[in-house]
């Protein structure tokens, strides 16, 4: 079976070429022993089965994370038949680069000129064929959003062949590349680099290429072209130059008389002031649709399996084991669908929508200083703002994020930020007992251990955070098949990953309450109890919260042999009231969050993740047990 590989930079339309290509047929994979995903389906070619791999986007052959290190090890292995370059013809100069670059791997190229539509708009026309003549591959214009040029596509990929041309740079640079092309193929140092391509990366400074040579006998002549060429900086000049000759050879550029729609969209919603006002104004709309539009959802749905507890109650009533294990099954999975259905599924539709649109982008580069000073860039954000909703789609969207160490520091910020389940904690226990006025409080202690948090994780864990090589890509209207794709996609990880934890959770939590070993756990729990502050007999309540946070309100006046919520006062003081709510904001994350941080950075990260939160809500506990019991704030 032939595997294609899709390939581009961010922004370029590859992913809709993808779902145009494989459509609903896609599943997501980790490239081996890495945590990187990419996505993978099947097509036909004709009359056969071809797979087809979108890999992470990458701006060159040269990497600077993660994502782009496994697109270049893909892209050299030899389970590669026929590399897909997408191009985006609006940005064409700086989007022939990496053309150029993968024109030395030798390997069948087809070209897909995207997003031929815009580049009209913009004032931009390319001569297709010409471009074609210039570069030796096949050059196939295409407006994946609308399917226009799918099949000539295909076609193209059928008869795909090797480029029959090379980027030649002048006589001065070509002596220098050669000479050390030569060193290099004498003496086997290439591995899976084409020798060429080698030299070129060597020269430019870049470490991979750059470290075979330094033990060997070619180091004189890397030395060499390294000082001759200024460390690459003359071959990066004339490959910018000859894509400028490329662009200007095969494109019309006619000028634009009245002022863009995107110019004015841009100059309000990137402004210092209007800007931060919109996204306040985007973000609480959508909030404010999908938790007060989910509200009624979640009701019907735990309403129905309410009933059906109810039912298994007078069926199995005879066999109480059996129906404690079903129980737990029906309760795993209702807790389940009343997160996906109600909240998740609309939320991440919402967030696909302005990813599409160009959005998310724009509120990187809005808040990129601020991010910053945590060690994150701006795209970090997105996760931050999503945990105040619900944390499992907070975790999800740090797959946006390139390197591993922004993952992991944002998955555990945004395990800490309150989602709506520990929102009903606050507003139920110290909102409505104490007074909003703390409540408000507790968010603004949250938002300042986090900023804490965040610039003490950027010091102690290893690596650096890349400089963000942020594209701000154009306005689009994507397509509602698009939409609904990328969407599946991410709830199909939470119904395959949090949903089976979910239900083995709520059974195991079941059964602890069928054997009445609860009075046996707050047993072992009460030194840590009396520690911070808290009667022991409530111990099982924060168990039962790994499960799903509202439990621990819910169960708390049962826990506390009272017969209703209201009377709480009358067993808890109002310190004790903030200690718990502090303890249960920052203590370890539901089950389904930790489901969706194992997926994302691997299970020794979610591991110091759910191990860090504890610490970290038992130290704040601590303090705040002393500061309120000197003196009631």
């Amino acid at each position: 079976m032939k595997t294609i590989a899709l390939v581009g930079q961010p922004n370029c339309g590859k992913s809709t070429l993808f779902n145009q290509l494989a459509g609903y047929k896609s599943l997501s994979a980790n490239f081996p022993g890495a945590t990187v995903e990419y996505t993978k389906g099947q097509t036909y070619i004709g009359e056969e089965i071809a797979e087809v791999i979108d890999l992470p986007g990458t701006y060159s052959l040269s990497w600077y994370d993660d994502a782009e290190k496994e697109t270049v090890r893909a892209l050299f292995s030899e389970h590669i038949d026929v590399i897909v370059n997408i191009l985006d013809a609006s940005t064409l100069v700086r989007s022939i680069e990496l053309t150029i670059e993968l024109m030395s791997l030798e390997k069948p190229l087809v070209v897909a000129l995207n997003m031929m539509d815009e580049a009209v708009r913009k004032g931009i026309y390319i001569n297709a064929k010409k471009l074609e003549d210039i570069l030796g591959v096949k050059v196939v214009p295409i407006v994946a959003k609308k399917g226009k040029g799918i099949k000539d596509l295909l076609e193209a990929i059928k008869t795909a062949k090797k480029p029959l041309k090379r980027c030649v740079y002048s006589k001065e640079v070509e002596k220098y590349i050669n000479k050390l092309k030569e060193c290099i193929e004498k003496n086997g140092l290439s591995g899976e680099w084409p020798p060429k391509l080698m030299a070129i990366k060597a020269i430019e400074g870049f470490e991979p290429c750059m470290e075979p040579l330094e033990n060997s006998t070619c180091k004189a002549s890397l030395n060499e072209a390294r000082y001759a060429l200024r460390d690459g900086l003359v071959i990066v000049q004339e490959r910018h130059a000859l894509c400028m000759d490329i662009f200007e050879k095969v494109a019309v550029v006619k000028k634009k008389e009245k002022k863009s729609l995107e110019t004015i969209l841009d100059s309000i919603l990137l402004h210092s002031l209007f800007g931060y006002i919109s996204m306040f104004l985007i973000f609480f709309s959508i909030f404010y649709a999908v938790f007060h539009g989910g509200v009624p959802i979640e009701n019907l749905i735990i309403g129905i399996f309410d009933k059906i507890d109810a039912s298994l109650t007078s069926a199995l009533a005879h066999n109480k084991l059996i129906l404690a294990i079903i129980r737990g099954v029906v309760d795993g999975v209702g807790a389940a669908f009343g997160i996906a259905f109600p909240y998740l599924l609309p939320f991440l539709f919402l967030i696909s929508l302005l990813e599409d649109v160009g959005y998310l982008p724009r509120i990187g580069f809005l808040l990129d200083s601020t991010m910053h000073k945590m060690g994150l860039h701006g795209t970090s954000i997105i996760p931050f703002v999503s945990g105040y909703g619900c944390s499992v789609p907070a975790i999800m969207t740090t797959r946006i994020l390139k390197s591993r160490k922004e993952k992991i520091i944002s998955a555990f910020l945004a395990s800490l930020v309150p989602c709506s389940a520990r929102t009903t904690v606050i507003m139920g226990l110290v909102g409505y007992f104490i007074g909003y006025g703390y409540a408000i409080l507790l968010y603004g202690i949250n938002i300042i251990v986090i900023m804490i948090s965040g610039m003490i994780l950027k010091k102690l864990l290893p690596g650096i955070s890349p400089e963000m090589a942020l594209d701000i890509p154009p306005y689009r209207l994507p397509t509602i098949k698009t939409l609904l794709l990328k969407t599946w996609h991410k709830v199909k990880d939470f119904i395959f990953l949090a949903v089976p934890m979910l239900i083995a959770g709520s059974v195991v939590l079941t059964l602890i309450t069928y054997y009445n070993l609860d009075g046996i756990i707050n047993g072992v729990f009460k030194p840590f109890m009396a520690l911070i502050g808290l009667p022991s007999s409530i111990a099982v309540v924060l168990i039962f919260g790994i499960l799903k946070k509202e439990l621990t309100l819910l169960m708390l006046y049962q826990a506390l042999g009272l017969s209703s919520l209201s009377q709480i006062p009358k067993v808890l003081t109002h310190e004790q009231m903030f200690v718990f709510t502090i303890f249960v904001i920052f203590y370890i994350p539901c089950i389904a969050t930790m489901a969706a941080i194992k997926k994302e950075v691997g299970l020794k990260a979610t591991i110091y993740i759910t191990a860090g939160t504890f610490v970290l809500a038992t130290v704040l506990a601590l303090i705040f047990k002393v500061l309120l019991y000197s003196v009631w704030i």
